[in-house]
This record gives C-alpha cells, sequence and structure tokens, in this order.
C-alpha cells in the first residue's frame, strides 16, 4: 500500500534525524559494507546468501513498553497485530512473546543504548557511554547526538566517517554473527554488508534548531518531516532486498517517532498516535516483502527500543553555559570548566572539569589540579583527580546547592542523586559508583537498603555495567541524576539539556521499561516465550538481543 506522501519542502528535514541516532557512512569497512543513496550499487557481498531462519529486527527509538502496548491494544495497528497473532494474555500471543519486564542500560539513551543492544556489551565494555562523552587520555569530546554543545561537526563525522562504529571497543552484530545483514539508518551498522540511508544534504542548520530547540512551536510541521525519514527509509531497504536477496539479519531503524515524541505537546499520547498511523504501515511493507519472497515463517522478528519517554516542561531545562547552570556551580568552587564546545580554542585549553549531558544523567569529568593549578595551565588529563582535593569538593559543592540553593537558587532540590567513585588505591582498576548521603559515600546497594527506590529500576546492577569496565571512566567522575519519572508531577522534574517536552536517560521505570518483542509466524508463542527465557532468563535487557539472535542464527 502506498505511503502518505508529504510536501517536497519538508525533504531535507529528514537528514535532521541524524541528531539522535541515524548514521550514513561514504566509507565503508574493506569488502564489507555498501552506501544504498542517490541509487549506488552494491560492490561487492562478503557473506553467502542465508538458508537457514532469517531475523528481522525493527529498531524503535525511543518507544516506551507502555505506549506500545497501548498501540498494539488498539485496533489500529493492523500489521503489528496480524504479525503477533491473537493475545492470549501476560505477553504472550498466538505467534510471539513480548517480555512483560525488559530494561535499558543506563543511561537509557540513544547511542548508548543502540550500541549495547548491537553488541551485547555494556558501555563500560564497549565504550561508548551516551550521547556524548568525554575522553580524558585524549582530552577529546565526542558528541554523534550533542545535547550540551551546538556543533554538528561530530553528527557529520557520523555520516562520513562512522563516528560512533570507530568508537566502539567490542565486535558489532554483524561482526559476531558473520552472516549477511544489512541495516536501515542505525547508528551501529559496522560489518553490515549493506547500509541502506537518506541522502544527508543541508541538514546542519535544522540540528542547530533542534539541540537549541527552536522547534517546539513548529511540532506539527516537524512530525510531518520525521514521518517522511521513516516511511522513505522502507523503500531503499525494500530495494537492497529486492536486489540482492534477503540477508540472514535485518535491522529496520525508525527514527523519527523519537525525534516527534522531544517535541510533542502531548508527548506520550502523540507517540501512540504516531505509532498507529506512521510506523505500523511502515512495518507492514517491510512484512509484505518477506511475505512475498515466501520467507516470513522462517523470520524471527525481533521489535526493540532503547529507552521510553518521560513528559517535562520547557522551562525545568539545565542548560550548559549560563550563571545558573551545573558548570557554575563548579565555578563557584573554584573550578575552571571546559567551555561547552567540542573543540576548545588552544587558549582555552586549561580546564578542570568538563560536563557531558544525557538529559536526565549529566557526567562530570575531573582533573587533578595539582598539575595546572594556575590559569593558562594545561592539566595532565591521564591522571585520575585526588579524592579529597577534587571528587569530594565538587561532590559537596553540588550537594549543598541541591539543598539550600546557594550560590544558585534555580538550582535548588533539582538533582535526585549524587553519584561519585570511592578513593581507589593506585594502579587499581576503578571502584564502582556510589551514592553520596549528604555526609559520605555509600555502595548503591547499602544506600538502597536505608532509603529504597523501587521506581529506580535494578540501579545498582546498572550503574556498574555503566561504571565498572576497561572504559568505565568514559562517564565521568561524578554523575548527576536529575530528579525524573511519572511518580513525581510534572513541575518537579528536571533535565540536563535545552528545552523540550519530554527527555529520557534516568532509572525510572518510564525511560526504562522497554518493549522486547519476538514473533513468528511459523512458531507458538510458548515456544518464542521458552527461546527468550533460556538466553536472557526472566528479566531480559539490552545486552540480550545480540546473544538471542546469535542463537537463533545458530551462531
Amino acid at each position: 500500500m502506498p505511503l502518505h506522501r508529504r510536501p517536497a519542502r519538508h525533504r531535507l528535514v529528514v537528514v535532521f534525524a541524524i541528531l539522535i541516532g541515524f548514521t550514513a557512512a561514504s566509507s565503508c569497512s574493506p569488502g564489507a559494507k555498501l552506501l544504498l543513496s542517490r541509487g549506488e550499487k552494491v560492490r561487492n557481498l562478503p557473506h553467502a546468501p542465508p538458508s537457514g531462519p532469517l531475523v528481522l529486527i525493527f529498531a524503535f527509538d525511543g518507544v516506551g513498553y507502555h505506549e506500545l502496548n497501548k498501540a498494539l491494544e488498539s485496533g489500529h495497528a493492523p500489521n503489528l497485530e496480524k504479525l503477533l497473532g491473537q493475545s492470549r494474555g501476560n505477553g504472550l500471543y498466538e505467534h510471539a512473546w513480548s517480555a512483560p519486564n525488559a530494561i535499558s542500560i543506563l543511561p537509557s539513551t540513544t547511542i548508548a543504548a543502540w550500541s549495547s543492544i548491537f553488541t551485547g556489551a555494556p558501555p563500560a565494555y564497549h565504550g561508548v557511554p551516551g550521547n556524548e562523552w568525554f575522553v580524558r587520555e585524549e582530552m577529546k569530546f565526542y558528541a554523534p547526538a550533542p545535547v550540551s554543545v551546538t556543533e554538528t561537526d561530530d553528527t557529520r563525522r557520523m555520516v562520513t566517517e562512522d563516528l560512533v562504529g570507530k568508537a566502539l571497543n567490542t565486535p558489532t552484530l554483524f561482526e559476531q554473527a558473520g552472516v549477511r545483514s544489512y541495516v536501515s539508518l542505525n547508528p551501529v551498522y559496522r560489518r553490515a554488508d549493506i547500509f541502506t540511508t537518506m541522502d544527508p544534504i543541508a541538514f546542519v542548520s535544522l540540528m542547530a534548531d533542534f539541540v537549541h530547540g527552536e522547534v517546539l512551536e513548529k511540532s506539527s510541521l516537524k512530525r510531518d518531516a520525521y514521518a517522511e525519514l521513516d516511511e522513505n527509509s522502507v523503500p531503499k531497504l525494500i530495494d537492497a532486498i529486492n536486489t540482492h536477496g534477503l540477508p540472514a539479519i535485518q535491522v529496520v531503524y525508525f527514527p523519527g517517532i523519537d525525534l516527534y515524541t522531544h517535541l510533542a505537546p502531548d508527548a506520550l499520547a502523540s507517540q501512540v498516535e504516531y505509532l498507529q498511523t506512521i510506523t505500523d504501515p511502515a512495518v507492514g511493507l517491510v512484512l509484505d516483502t518477506y511475505r512475498a519472497a515466501g520467507a516470513l515463517d522462517r523470520t524471527y522478528v525481533l521489535i526493540i527500543a532503547d529507552h521510553g519517554h518521560t513528559p517535562v516542561l520547557k522551562e525545568n531545562a539545565l542548560g550548559s553555559e549560563g550563571t545558573d547552570t551545573p558548570a557554575a556551580v563548579l565555578r563557584a568552587a573554584g573550578f575552571r570548566t571546559r567551555k561547552f564546545k567540542l573543540e576548545p580554542a588552544p587558549d582555552e585549553q586549561d580546564y578542570q572539569a568538563a560536563f557531558a549531558y544525557q538529559g536526565a544523567m549529566a557526567y562530570v569529568y575531573l582533573a587533578d589540579r595539582s598539575t595546572c593549578p594556575a590559569p593558562g595551565q594545561k592539566c595532565d588529563w591521564s591522571k585520575p583527580p585526588r579524592f579529597d582535593a577534587e571528587v569530594m569538593p565538587a561532590v559537596r559543592a553540588f550537594d549543598y546547592v541541591n539543598r539550600t540553593g546557594t550560590p544558585i537558587p534555580r538550582l535548588k532540590r533539582t538533582l535526585d542523586l549524587i553519584f561519585a567513585r570511592g578513593r581507589t588505591p593506585a594502579g587499581q582498576p576503578l571502584r564502582p559508583f556510589e551514592i553520596f548521603d549528604g555526609k559520605k559515600l555509600l555502595p548503591i546497594y547499602t544506600y538502597l537498603k536505608a532509603h529504597p527506590r523501587p521506581d529506580l529500576l535494578k540501579l545498582n546492577e546498572r550503574m556498574r555495567w555503566l561504571g565498572v569496565g576497561p572504559y568505565g571512566n568514559r562517564a565521568g567522575d561524578i554523575i548527576l541524576l536529575a530528579r525524573s519519572g511519572l511518580t513525581i508531577p510534572i513541575e518537579q522534574r528536571f533535565y540536563f539539556s535545552g528545552p523540550y517536552r519530554s527527555w529520557h536517560g534516568s532509572p525510572s521505570e518510564q525511560d526504562s521499561h522497554i518493549p522486547l518483542v519476538l514473533a513468528c509466524q511459523g512458531k507458538d508463542g510458548s515456544d518464542l516465550r521458552d527461546l527468550v527465557q533460556r538466553v536472557a532468563g526472566n528479566q531480559p535487557s539490552q545486552l540480550d538481543v545480540t546473544p538471542l539472535v546469535r542463537v537463533i542464527l545458530g551462531r
């Protein structure tokens, strides 16, 4: 069935989705990559056509578990409903299993989550801890999906130089499986055989608008642009299938859902409507292609998301530069803070602290100030900060402003928790993050025993995924968690970003509870449930997607 066409004036906006998490490639891994843009043809396919089961992954950016369920139960998502079959209750369908309690990694945000989904590794091991991050050993800031900075250079590098793929320090699903793999739009595609995308033209000014939150009043117009992105990506991947045959793994990424949800006045209801009117017809076209090829009965269809969304107020954005921001707290405490730029000027390299924003979370990186006490001196960032001289003074400064509003009244009661690392002996691995209780740092499990927080899902384990591992220091020395979640009034929710109408990144249920659905027309739902539970146990996470796909393919 034809998709609704939108005015040509919106067509440049499709590339704007790169900001949150879609990439295009003009350079490829040797012998392993195809760019389908402007009708280019494949140079070679290193993997043979599949002869066994197929895996089709629908990657829904920003879709929460409850929002997908509402769409499925509405009677207005016929393609998804037909795929799953009749509901038998409690997540079981005639031909599908929907895990009732799957969760994301932390932070529950785009680039980190897709990196974990398509590697099976947590951020502390794959090295991509967020939408933006600082690598202290390089004194380099990365922002493939910028939040605190306004430059889009890294987004361009993600387009032209596979920035996310190069940043990953663990093999991708496509490398691990070693089978013919196609990826549409997703930022993680290293060593897939074919990558289909839209033509990345004239997107920089549009992305800058998004970074500044200047598109809020044009949300209905932007909805059409994001819908066109999702819709127009599907013919590209279908053309690749028709030309080169079905792959063993096909990833179909829909970033427009997330982009529109950030802007929509009624974010969660708007997301459900988008799933019904835009996503479901696009899914139907892909399923029709597999059905026409006689392959749908042997295709395992996996529906997965990176995070959910929590409605917020635009006036509760905790920005970057300014006199009433988190960076101003550290400046008042005597730290020289890094400019919110991708690449500060040569005379701006004497910073002693840096920030990276992830929506509900902010990473704070600290230098050993004894290596750079005077203005103009460049710090030795290869050395960790001193616990008593840098870490705890910064922790206490954030705690004090949060409790008292001094010296910045606007920041009073904006923070939920402050995480930092305890004292680490020289030469020893980094310790896990702990929580500051107002007097001292406590292990997360100890703090939660005294102060239960059932609203923060598996907080201890997920914070270890983020901070304990060879690249755990990329999440900073301190992590600030803003007050967030549906359990408190919207007026009391805050986020590190420019102004939007919804954000994510927290350990709350709304941000973290994601859909993980496995369907197959040729299988009974109970068999699919048993398969998922055999691989992932009773509470799956994004880390289980790659192992699950490998098991399905017998790899």
